[in-house]
């Protein structure tokens, strides 16, 4: 799914209501982005992901491990290259490492298991050789990659169809659908906010620094 992409398609969504046309089909994905915008902001993620690997330029953590500001879904793509000189270029042939023998993504286990899950941050391979920290100055580390999750979490698609079941009944008595409205009716509502609550315990991102 691109980033801008509802989490449910309109067959998932009539699956779990009562509504079987199609003719609201695109109303209603506008309303399912609108809640997945919404989400994201609550938890500090997004869970689709790019069309097409995207580079990003970053300052380094300065320490062997690197936090990415963004998550990587797949290691398909993956082009990690470092400003070993400080000159704020790549064009040095040893600035551009090696996975697995200058650098590992982590946590290495990310793909397995029930929900597979992001790599969250790059970590150096010891005695590389080549670095022993990400370069603490701005522009120091580029990464080209697909970044986002590898698919969407079933309960992020079932919280994001139950909110806009929710809110696509309110939006016929006049509710106007913005992220700020949004929060306060979900706010408003005891059954919303537990089911939010519970989606920031599960997947909402927390910042994190390593030695």
């Amino acid at each position: 799914m691109a980033l801008d992409s509802a989490y449910f398609t309109p067959e998932e969504y009539r699956a779990r209501t009562t509504k079987s046309d199609a003719g609201d089909d695109d109303t209603i994905l506008a309303q399912g982005k609108a809640v997945a915008r919404y989400l994201e902001q609550r938890l500090g993620r997004h869970f689709n992901q790019d069309a097409a690997p995207v580079t990003h330029l970053w300052r380094g953590s300065g320490r062997a491990h690197f936090w990415l500001p963004s998550e990587i879904a797949t290691t398909t793509g993956l082009v990690v290259k470092v400003d070993l000189d400080g000159d704020f270029d790549f064009d040095a042939a040893d600035e551009t490492l090696t996975l697995n023998t200058h650098f590992w993504v982590e946590p290495a286990d990310a793909l397995t298991g029930p929900e597979p899950k992001p790599y969250q941050y790059l970590a150096i391979v010891p005695n590389n050789g080549r670095l022993y920290h990400w370069p603490y100055w701005s522009h120091a580390v580029q990464v080209t990659a697909t970044f986002g999750w590898p698919a969407v979490p079933g309960a992020i698609r079932e919280a994001t169809i139950s909110v806009t079941r929710q809110l696509r009944d309110m939006q016929e008595s006049g509710f106007t659908l913005t992220l700020q409205s949004i929060d306060s009716v979900v706010n408003a509502s005891p059954q919303m906010s537990a089911l939010l609550l519970d989606m920031e315990r599960q997947y909402a991102r927390t910042s994190r620094w390593f030695v």
